[in-house]
């Protein structure tokens, strides 16, 4: 019998490891393993379960293997995460058509290789992973669906302005997070590498552009330089995490789109869980302030 579930808690007994496991529709199971492969086994995390059901005083699993789902194919992995996890308003299929029909709008053919070539290197971290820990978009699929928030008011800001370069601020969008895919250890228990408290993710996204286009063969161009500067200053100001202030139109527009797409989606969470005539609690990401709903 298969069991996929969260393991709940942990004990020993018995010279084995008991495991109280809780699936997506909250059934309590109490699963035995060995030391060995128990010890391997983290609490709060979800696997699957191939058990075999023992009838005694009450009913027990003796565990014969199991299966991180971190390590099951996406779209499998998509499918329970998003059955245990709070997930992004979109599905899977759609974060994806969203994100290759906008680089494949991308005209400028060194801007559109990186571009493609980096979201097919980290292409089931963006697709699944969240954007935080838990400041925006701390959810399944939260990296992608915040990429998508930003196009859709790039759009706005490129008919508005028509100076900013679509090529160059479709680009910076995708990749601005794209150091995430480094930087946190994942969707379940969301966690900062050594690497993401060391660098960060607009050092390691601006390193992943150079890496490429040194593979590409155009580590010269301006183009690869541009979507750098972009990356590491889309935090906007150096206070904020931003190695270098925007410096470009595209950079500065980044900059805005990603500020507004990160607070106004927290804001539109917190209003769905307020009564009409009431505030918010106070919105972290929106500097603390309660927002009256009315």
């Amino acid at each position: 019998m298969r069991i996929i579930g969260k393991i709940t808690g942990m004990n020993t007994s018995d010279g084995l490891i008991n495991l109280n496991v809780s699936d997506e529709k909250q059934n309590q199971y109490n699963i035995k393993t060995s030391i060995s492969t128990g010890s391997e086994l983290l609490n709060g995390k979800i696997y699957v379960f191939d058990v075999n059901r023992v009838v005694g005083e009450r009913i027990t699993h003796q565990l014969t293997s199991v299966v991180p789902v971190d390590q099951l194919p996406l779209e499998e992995r998509n499918v329970i995460l998003r059955n245990f996890l709070p997930s992004a308003n979109m599905s899977l299929e759609e974060l994806k058509i969203c994100v290759f029909n906008s680089i494949n709008k991308i005209e400028n053919k060194i801007i559109k290789e990186i571009t493609i070539r980096l979201v097919e290197k980290y292409h089931d971290s963006f697709f699944i992973y969240p954007a935080a820990s838990r400041m925006h978009h701390a959810y399944v699929g939260g990296l992608a669906y915040h990429s998508i928030g930003m196009l859709k008011l790039a759009d706005g800001f490129i008919d508005n302005y028509p100076y900013l370069r679509r090529d160059y601020l479709y680009a910076g969008i995708i990749l601005h997070d794209i150091g995430k895919a480094i930087e946190l250890t994942g969707i379940q228990g969301t966690e900062y590498t050594l690497d993401g408290q060391l660098l960060g993710h607009l050092v390691l996204g601006a390193l992943e552009i150079n890496k490429m286009a040194v593979k590409l063969g155009v580590e010269d161009k301006q183009e690869v330089r541009l979507l750098e500067h972009m990356l590491i200053s889309h935090h906007g100001q150096p206070q904020f995490g931003a190695a270098k202030r925007p410096a470009t139109p595209e950079a500065l527009a980044l900059w805005y789109i990603d500020t507004i797409d990160s607070k106004f989606r927290v804001l539109g969470e917190e209003l769905e869980k307020t009564e009409f005539g009431s505030f918010t609690d106070t919105i972290g990401v929106l500097d603390k302030i309660k927002v009256y709903k009315g």
